[in-house]
């Protein structure tokens, strides 16, 4: 049986358990056309210079590996995505279903090795069965109105590799399945670094009922069944160049992500050091960047949580209750304990495959108002919750996919009263805003077999500090907590579908704005061009594969 025909074969045993056989023609088209396309000749005259670079590079003609699910069941990547890394609805409940096939208890001896033994026979993975990489680099240039300095500039800058991660994932008996992501990445610090990302453990339909209860527990990306998980971005963030061992943190280029996902959050500390410490002494991470992704949408958190579908399998209501354990940021150090639930709901609307979520997180004494006085740090009365509640959709076509996330945080108003005399009354002239929100929005049209074409537009309109002191400012007291708008095209080339070839442009079109001047009084504070508005575009040629 070739891996066109298998494919045929499981997609038609996946819709026959489905609950819908009215949708198995127009579903069996859609994944069989994708399935197809894979195979299609390719060579092409290519419009981007980096694919004409990369072509010399490297020999495409004999890019045949898949990654490692793909070996093991011996099917084509498009069995479990769109426009990889995206998932297909397949994909996604094979995910849910902990690597075992949608209504399946399939991953005690599925494509394993068998050995028997005095104890009973043991079943094991083959190395390639269990293991994958992933390589991105690129080569890229950022454009700013004020060069922010310290080396960072509008030069062309070439990155390969730029991240390399390495997957670990399967099952190890039936229903018990695991994911470890290693990650190599030059981004994150001066020197390249190799750490662990996520190391999850999953227990598939407990007491026997498919798909109802499924418990995770570990480090994981708590929004992976989010209708815009924070991951599988076709976009691949680019992460900032910024200094959180000082307070305020030294931006010099925001990330470019959906910003949907930020904190939205200006002022915010951890409260790890103690009041009065100089702002270039508190120590790395204990500024709270507002564009850092966080919360229900951090790349990874430590926790527990359950996901199912109350009628089983076929039902189009899953379900996501979980909990992140993270430290406060009360200056005692003891660990909270975030809480968060999410809904979505699938269903076919106008030939699509539809989904809409929405969640809800809570972070007790998660963050700290914080302000800079006679050049030490200085916190509020108390450390403040941080609530988030968000909406997303995704309407996924046989060549257009649409998708996007709405978010809004919540914290509390600070009170400086602790601080005491004329402290308290310089403080309370400063001023906050309590909520912020972020908006995400992505469209992807995959317009030729090896083609797709997609842009996105991000904002976010940012809360906590608004305006600083009015004793420090010897100028305009300009907004510090300012909106941001990004417009972010990518032309994507797939020589297969498990590499992609990539040119891609981020266009800052955000309102130019300032921060206040303080003559000296608050470091980083000389009336300069604000980082949200400083960064006017990056260009980004690239590769990102999977084998």
């Amino acid at each position: 049986m070739n891996i066109l025909s298998l494919n045929e074969f499981i997609v038609r045993l996946f819709l026959n358990r489905q609950s819908k056989p009215n949708l198995e023609a127009t579903q069996m088209k859609k994944v069989s056309m994708r399935m197809s396309t894979c195979f299609c000749r390719m060579g092409a005259m290519f419009m981007l210079p980096i694919v004409a670079i990369s072509m010399f590079l490297v020999d495409i003609g004999a890019a045949e590996a898949v990654p490692a699910f793909a070996r093991k069941f011996q099917a084509n990547c498009a069995l479990c995505h769109t426009n990889v890394p995206r998932l297909a609805p397949f994909g996604q409940q094979f995910l849910a279903n902990g690597y075992q096939f949608p209504g399946t208890t399939d991953g005690g001896d599925t494509a394993k090795i068998k050995l028997d033994g005095a104890q009973g026979p043991v079943t094991l993975d083959t190395l390639s069965n269990m293991m994958a990489v992933r390589l991105r680099g690129d080569i890229q240039r950022a454009s700013f109105k004020d060069e922010p300095g310290d080396g960072v500039d509008d030069r062309w800058a070439i990155e390969m590799p730029k991240i390399v991660n390495f997957f670990f994932g399967g099952t190890v008996a039936e229903n018990i399945s695991y994911f470890i992501e290693s990650e190599y990445n030059t981004m994150e610090s001066n020197e390249p670094s190799v750490k662990f990302e996520r190391a999850v453990m999953q227990f598939s339909n407990l007491g026997g009922a498919q798909g109802v209860a499924n418990v995770k527990v570990g480090r994981f990306d708590p929004s992976s069944l989010f209708s815009f998980p924070t991951h599988r971005q076709q976009l691949n963030p680019i992460l900032p160049i910024a200094d959180t061992g000082t307070y305020p943190p030294m931006i010099q280029r925001i990330p470019l992500l959906p910003y949907a996902f930020s904190s939205k959050l200006f002022g915010m500390s951890t409260a790890g050091v103690a009041a009065g410490t100089a702002g270039t002494a508190v120590g790395d991470g204990f500024s709270l960047l507002p564009f850092a992704p966080t919360l229900y949408n951090a790349p990874v958190q430590n926790g527990v949580s359950i996901h199912g579908r109350p009628g089983g399998g076929g039902s189009p209501l899953l379900y996501q209750v979980g909990l992140a354990l993270n430290d406060k940021a009360d200056g005692t150090g003891e660990q909270r304990t975030d809480v968060y639930a999410m809904l979505r709901f699938d269903f076919q609307a106008a030939g699509a495959d539809t989904q809409i979520s929405g969640f809800w997180y809570n972070a007790p004494d998660a963050a700290r108002s914080t302000l800079l006085m006679t050049g030490n740090v200085q916190y509020a009365d108390s450390a403040t919750d941080i609530t988030r509640v968000g909406i997303g959709a995704r309407a996924q076509w046989e060549t257009v996919d649409v998708y996007f996330a709405y978010t809004q945080d919540s914290i509390d108003s600070p009170t400086w009263n602790d601080l005491g005399g004329m402290m308290t009354v310089a403080a309370n002239t400063s001023q906050w805003e309590d909520t912020a929100t972020g908006f995400s929005l992505e469209a992807d049209w995959r317009f030729d077999p090896n083609w797709m074409l997609g842009v996105r537009y991000d904002q976010m309109d940012a809360g906590g500090l608004s305006r600083l002191p009015a004793g420090v400012v010897t100028a305009e007291n300009d907004k510090i907590n300012a909106t941001v708008q990004m417009i972010s095209p990518i032309l994507k080339y797939y020589p297969s579908p498990n590499i992609s070839l990539y040119t891609r442009a981020h266009i800052n079109i955000s309102t130019s704005s300032t921060l206040p001047d303080t003559s000296g009084q608050v470091a980083g504070f000389s009336g300069q061009e604000h980082p949200a508005s400083n960064l006017e575009n990056v260009l980004t040629f690239g590769v990102d594969m999977a084998f």
